[in-house]
């Protein structure tokens, strides 16, 4: 079967993979090294460290395989076969976002694997994020566990700092796709460091993202929110991503898009977040 891999290095990391052995694409797929993150049946994240230039370097691995071909069907034209793959937006889409200083995290590598043309195997590589916590994770795990006027105080500063994220990537007229809280990392348990993470269905527009562009980002940070943030804290949440103090008939209608997007997701983030989750809406 005629098979062709192809890798790419962002610049100046060619060398630092070399030294880890991390460089061509057999080792790196194959990697065993550090811990496994997340894995299923066709993908799998691992965290590895390695030594760059004298000192330790946290990166991230994640490798994609087929492992049948309704894989390759339904993905025909989203890269699979005809397309930029997945890995390769994903490696732009990030590399974008840190040079926009929406992310700490550094697309490093990629590399893809195809047969007879079809993508077979691809991986990414990046660079860690200090001391990462999820913003799923934090809301449900170390909220609750903050003294009242506190845990007020953290929940205000850390929704502020979520409206201010997504407003400037939407102002740069670029939409995550996946806005979900786990692709919300803050780092060393600093809100203000707050990086987008997971982002293969970015997508840059050529023109003003339109409502409905919008509402679709905001109804994934909204799907889960009505559990553990009072009514009031998601309006004060709105207004501060358009920067407005009051209501106007395009922030009605906002609402309105990302209401009638968020409901039929809810069930599923609430899971994704965590099912047990005591609710804190009220406190």
């Amino acid at each position: 079967m005629l098979r062709r891999q192809y890798l790419h290095f962002a610049p100046g990391w060619e060398a630092r993979l070399r030294a880890a052995g991390l460089d061509s694409f057999e080792p790196a797929f194959l990697c065993e090294q550090g811990t496994v993150v997340r894995r299923s049946g066709s993908s799998e994240v691992r965290r590895v460290e390695v030594e760059v230039e004298g000192a330790r370097q946290v990166l991230f691995l994640k490798k994609s395989w087929v492992t049948r071909w309704a894989q390759l069907r339904s993905r025909v034209f989203r890269g699979m076969l005809f397309g930029a793959s997945q890995v390769r937006r994903e490696f732009a889409n990030l590399a974008r976002l840190h040079e926009w200083q929406l992310t700490e995290a550094m697309p490093v590598a990629f590399g893809e694997e195809r047969r007879a043309g079809w993508l077979w195997r691809s991986f990414l590589i990046t660079t860690g994020i200090a001391e990462p916590m999820p913003v799923d994770a934090f809301i449900r795990d170390v909220l609750p566990r903050l003294a009242g006027a506190e845990r007020r105080s953290v929940r205000g500063e850390l929704l502020r700092q979520v409206a201010r994220l997504t407003r400037v990537m939407h102002a740069r007229q670029f939409t995550h796709g996946d806005l979900y809280w786990r692709n919300l990392v803050i780092a060393d348990n600093e809100l203000a460091r707050l990086s987008l993470i997971d982002m293969p269905r970015g997508r840059s527009h050529r023109r003003e993202l339109s409502v409905a562009a919008r509402a679709s980002d905001l109804a994934a940070l909204d799907a889960p929110a009505p559990r553990f943030f009072r009514r009031s804290e998601r309006l004060r949440f709105l207004l501060d991503y358009r920067q407005t103090r009051r209501l106007d008939a395009g922030g009605k209608e906002l609402i309105r898009q990302v209401l009638k997007a968020a409901e039929p997701m809810r069930r599923k983030q609430l899971a994704h977040v965590g099912a047990d989750a005591p609710q804190h809406a009220q406190t």
